[in-house]
């Protein structure tokens, strides 16, 4: 019984991932982080199985295969295919900047969908609403909130590592390599659940309109796993590692304490009716 219920969880969390933004997104975000010295050949034959994984369960589910899996597919063939006969030289130069490339792409596609007001994101929102709200301005304006946020979360993170390889000269710094850039991607995915949520409520003129606690609600376990993995890497002092850790915990009192008055609110509506 439990296994089947296992089962039947873990196929309804593939089925939202494959509808969500992300799943398009997932092969290049596992280049862009995993690219570095010694691993491009990891990085890009682990994009290409995700892409194909993706298209294969979306012509199976009976789901339209969006652009940017067409695109990654495509994309990391030709890495592949490079890397397969580049010299030392050139796949030392693919190791340093493909992953700031790939982050670059991204950012590069999801504004070329705001400049045709194809918004990334609201191709795969169709897939959750009715054909009538496809069109309507609310919308169109939330998708082109959402994909510009995606936009500069991928700018970002394309500028950080820029500065991590051509500044620092280290495409695995800690901060520029890692860090940041998953701040950025975790901020978006954030952002990405939270928004449309949030401006339907104001739309509609609801009186429970979502907390924007949402947003950060990620951020004292980031903070936590940023502090563990800098002491085990050694890649952040050990009064660095306290400071993050007394933050998450300072954070999640705060996010708490923020959320608790909403939540009370809802009980005593739901109470109420």
């Amino acid at each position: 019984m439990l296994g089947m219920k296992g089962a039947r969880h873990g196929a309804r969390l593939w089925a939202q991932f494959l509808d969500s933004p992300f799943s398009g997104l997932a092969p290049w975000v596992w280049m862009a982080m995993l690219a570095g010295p010694g691993r491009f050949e990891v990085a890009v034959s682990g994009a290409l199985a995700v892409s194909v994984l993706v298209l294969t369960m979306c012509w199976q589910r009976g789901i339209p295969v969006h652009v940017i899996e067409f695109l990654g597919v495509s994309y990391f063939v030709v890495l592949a295919i490079i890397g397969l006969h580049a010299s030392s030289g050139t796949k030392a130069w693919l190791e340093l900047w493909s992953g700031d490339i790939t982050n670059a792409l991204l950012a590069l596609y999801a504004t070329v969908t705001l400049v045709l007001r194809r918004p990334y994101t609201m191709v795969y929102a169709r897939h959750k609403v009715r054909p009538e709200r496809w069109g309507t301005s609310l919308f169109v304006r939330v998708h082109l909130v959402v994909t510009g946020v995606w936009a500069g979360a991928f700018g970002f993170a394309a500028a950080v590592g820029f500065i991590g390889d051509a500044a620092v000269h280290d495409t695995d710094n800690f901060w520029t390599g890692w860090v940041l850039q998953l701040a950025a991607l975790l901020f978006a995915v954030a952002f990405n659940d939270f928004y449309p949520d949030y401006a339907r409520a104001r739309a509609h003129g609801h009186p429970e309109v979502p907390s924007r606690v949402r947003l950060v609600a990620w951020v004292p376990p980031f903070l936590l796993g940023t502090a563990v993995a800098g002491w085990v890497l050694g890649a952040v002092l050990d009064a660095g590692c306290l400071a993050l850790v007394l933050a998450a915990l300072v954070c999640g009192a705060l996010l708490r304490r923020l959320a608790a008055p909403r939540s009370a609110d809802a009980a005593r509506v739901t109470a109420s009716g």
